[in-house]
């Protein structure tokens, strides 16, 4: 065939000699064919190119072999290894990904899901997505499964992948008390995160167990981004006692603290020691050297990817499932013993984050 026409069945059936009928039965590997004509069939298939329409396959079948994922910000260097790790599953189960960013708006969610639904996907990820609202529930609630990440619904229960935010804060606190800090600031995510309410809840009673300094001045409400841990870190610097150690609400916020640290004068980890959240790629450089808890991104993915298609494949309803998955904390070089006598007060000039 010439011209960049598509290679159709009935084209298939035209070389081979057999009738349409015959030719998709052996296409789709049907057993009332003989293994001799689907063999040949098959042959010419190959020879002529053909490849079988996604459409046609999914209006008989009554999928589309397609998973939508949202994730809250595609720039975040997290959300790759969340996304491999769906798409480990979803390629080996014969599944294709539309990827969407909603940059953490909801009415562009709203939007986006409203997309993905009108395009009949099988199912839907949503990566730190909103899950609450009448407008957001409407579309969750109709027939297409989905399974939050990272961010469960503060209402309904819905299938859930997370990590053990209580344990990984908990395992953080004990490495910088064991380190001698008593006075440790705590930079908190949105408010509309359940992960950052997890971890803002474990660092509470944290610190309240190992009898460390209970300032409610010492926690401050952020986000995740850089520009937010540089703002946060002169809230900080601002206290009459400064902390002798910060935990970040993530490495890309831990980065806009050791920023602002720097303009400030401060040490890492001479002055101040300083723990991030996810282990990113950019932690373990060298100039960086951050201490941080890592998830399992990857493998989170893969496991809502895996609760998914177990929906997807059984669509009766059933109750909820939750999988959590243990975090680690990787030691390195932003922390030590925090130095002798109080750090002085600091003043608050302020320097652009470049």
């Amino acid at each position: 065939m010439s011209g960049g026409k598509r290679i159709t069945i009935r084209d298939v059936a035209t070389r081979s000699g057999h009738a349409v009928s015959t030719v998709s039965n052996a296409l789709a590997d049907k057993r009332h064919v003989n293994d001799e004509t689907r063999e040949q069939i098959k042959k010419v298939a190959a020879e002529l190119g053909y490849r079988p329409s996604t459409l046609a396959r999914a209006l008989r079948s009554r999928r589309s072999s397609t998973i939508g994922v949202l994730v809250s910000d595609i720039s975040n260097p997290s959300t790759p290894e969340f996304v491999r790790g769906i798409d480990d599953v979803a390629v080996r189960e014969g599944f294709t990904i539309l990827l969407c960013n909603t940059d953490d708006e909801e009415a562009r969610q709203i939007d986006l899901m409203s997309t993905l639904l009108d395009r009949q996907v099988d199912g839907m990820i949503l990566i730190s997505q909103y899950a609450d609202s009448p407008e957001v529930r409407a579309l969750l609630e109709g027939k297409t499964p989905f399974v939050l990440l990272q961010r469960r619904s503060h209402r309904y229960r819905d299938d859930y992948v997370g990590s053990d935010n209580h344990a990984g804060t908990q395992a953080i606190l004990d490495y910088l008390h064991g380190l001698g800090h008593r006075r440790i600031g705590f930079v908190s995510g949105p408010s509309v995160s359940s992960t950052a309410n997890e971890r803002l809840d474990a660092f509470e009673a944290g610190i309240v167990r190992l009898g460390c300094d209970t300032d409610p001045n010492l926690i401050v409400r952020s986000d995740y981004t850089r520009e937010a841990g540089y703002e946060a870190m002169h809230v900080l610097a601002g206290l009459d006692d400064l902390p002798t150690a910060v935990i970040a609400s993530n490495d890309v916020n831990a980065l806009g603290i050791q920023d602002a640290a720097a303009a400030l004068g401060l040490r890492i980890p001479a002055d101040l020691s300083l723990v991030g959240c996810d282990d990113i790629e950019l932690a373990g450089l060298k100039r960086i050297d951050l201490t941080t808890l890592r998830l399992p991104k990857r493998d989170m993915g893969a496991a809502a990817a895996e609760l998914l298609l177990r929906r997807i494949v059984s669509p009766r309803p059933g109750a909820p499932r939750e999988v959590i998955l243990p975090t680690r904390l990787t030691i390195r070089g932003s922390c030590a013993a925090p130095r002798t006598g109080r750090v002085p007060r600091i003043g608050r000039a302020r320097a652009e984050v470049g």
